[in-house]
């Protein structure tokens, strides 16, 4: 088959099923059945697509007109069997855009990852809707709360054995021996995809499963001897977010999060990882948990409270984890700078809020405008600067000392990074960060008041404190990249 009958077929099929989904429709059935029937085929499609096609850019191609195009039905209303629900669901974009990111992950010139693509999708085509369809008929006990959607246990169950499942056949089929450390390693790789499904929200599940299984699925490959590993990670993960959800540190939605990132930690990257990333946990919750009474007036104001929700979580460590998953694709000595960087941005700008609002003191907006109230988004103060100064220290300091190759110059300079990126944090906070205003007259991050929708007096409405800590830390990892190349 040429490259074009592949792009044919595989266009030709992807549009059966909708067009399936659409006739299913017209008989009565309902918005949600039929957007699972087309949610199946489609995921079925995309996992057998690689055995027509012998480079992935025609693949690539139909995943990146699938993005524009499901956004623009989505917009319009169009496509009714797949847009016809009642929750507003980017699903039908995200599941292409996951595509669109996992295929240079997995085709590569050795063709060993290809298997694992094919995984992600036979995982996202037959266990989502399994497990949405298993959880709508469960009873009301075994229920859990993630953000402001509600999970079934049953749910959660029915999609890891579902993922278990198709993982063994998957990697069996693909040459991988059936044995059992494949079947250990299959149920470590699956025991990561409920937890990514219940990170997402409005369809951005479909992103988080297909990176969770891409990730894990392409470490069992590659490192097959690590399975015992993975196993004590997946405990080890689990009884770390259950104690941080139990002291009150996170939300359940935040131990999920964190859960993944423990995990990773441990199987991908180590002692000389894991000890920063902990750092900062522990040392900002720790700060978090200091004068409450004190802070109780700038945390009324904030968007979010201390406790943090996976939002919070993800906003100071997805771009250290995006780095530490980074590792198992494009190993570079830059990675490990950078990931240190993004922590000690994080823990900067935490640092630098909690202390400042915690001491006090004249602060003033970027430092020389008006005056605001300590722990206004945007207010530097001294004790404020002080301690975004320690909070950098914090994580790079045990970084150093765990990888002599960072040296006491490039520690001096990644502390350096950390405390420049808590000033991007700073300006973003002062300029595009969303501030509403109250009946009496206050300003508040938050977007609403009592259920009631509040007017926008500054900033750009929708953007968050998370949007701009992902803002710091991606400064942070940027300028450590930079000392990373340097050290090079």
């Amino acid at each position: 088959m040429t490259e074009i009958q592949a792009v044919g077929t595989f266009a030709g099929l992807l549009l059966g099923a909708v067009a399936v989904g659409e006739g299913l429709r017209v008989t009565g059935w309902s918005g949600e059945a039929t957007r699972r029937t087309v949610h199946g085929l489609v995921g079925l499609t995309t996992a057998a697509a690689p055995l027509w096609f012998d480079r992935p850019r025609g693949i690539a191609l139909l995943a990146a007109l699938f993005v524009l195009a499901n956004g623009a039905a989505l917009g319009r209303g169009w496509l009714r069997s797949v847009h016809g629900v009642r929750r507003r669901s980017w699903g039908t974009v995200t599941f292409p855009l996951a595509l669109l990111i996992a295929l240079p992950l997995c085709w590569t010139p050795s063709g060993d990852r290809v298997v694992v693509l094919q995984a992600a999708f036979v995982v996202l085509a037959l266990a989502d809707p399994a497990a949405a369809w298993a959880g709508s008929r469960a009873r009301r006990g075994g229920r859990y709360r993630v953000g402001n959607g509600e999970k079934s246990a049953i749910g959660s169950l029915v999609f890891a054995v579902i993922a278990w499942v198709s993982l063994v056949g998957a990697l069996g089929w693909g040459g991988e021996r059936l044995d059992g450390g494949l079947l250990e390693g299959a149920a470590v790789v699956a025991a990561l995809a409920p937890v990514a499904e219940g990170l997402g929200t409005r369809g951005w599940d479909n992103l988080w499963i297909v990176l969770a299984i891409v990730v894990g699925g392409a470490w069992l490959v590659a490192s097959p001897e690590a399975v015992n590993l993975g196993v004590l990670a997946v405990g080890g993960a689990a009884a770390f977010a259950f104690a941080a959800v139990r002291a009150g540190a996170l939300d359940v939605s935040g131990g999920l999060a964190a859960s993944l990132f423990a995990w990773a930690l441990v199987v991908l990257g180590g002692v000389a990882w894991a000890v920063p990333a902990l750092a900062f946990f522990v040392l900002s919750s720790g700060w978090s948990a200091v004068g409450k009474r004190t802070k109780a007036v700038a945390e009324s104001r904030s968007e979010k409270g201390s406790r943090r929700d996976a939002g919070q979580v993800m906003a100071n460590g997805g771009v250290a984890l995006g780095l530490l998953a980074a590792t198992v694709f494009a190993p570079s000595e830059a990675l490990y700078p950078a990931f240190v960087a993004a922590f000690a941005a994080a823990a900067a700008d935490t640092w630098g809020t909690e202390v400042g609002t915690l001491v006090g003191g004249q602060t003033r907006r970027l430092g020389v405008g008006r005056q605001v109230p300590p722990g206004t988004s945007g207010g530097v103060s001294g004790a404020g600067t002080a301690g975004a100064l320690a909070g950098a220290a914090s994580v790079v300091v045990p970084a150093a000392w765990l990888s002599p190759s960072l040296g006491v110059t490039a520690g001096a300079a990644l502390v350096g990074v950390g405390v420049a990126a808590a000033f991007v944090d700073t300006a973003l906070g002062a300029t595009v960060q969303a501030r509403y205003r109250l009946p009496d007259g206050a300003l508040t991050e938050r977007a609403e008041a009592g259920g009631v929708p509040l007017p926008l007096a500054a900033g750009v409405r929708g953007i968050g404190n998370d949007a701009v800590n992902w803002g710091c830390t991606a400064a942070g990892a940027i300028g450590g990249a930079l000392v990373g190349v340097g050290l090079g």
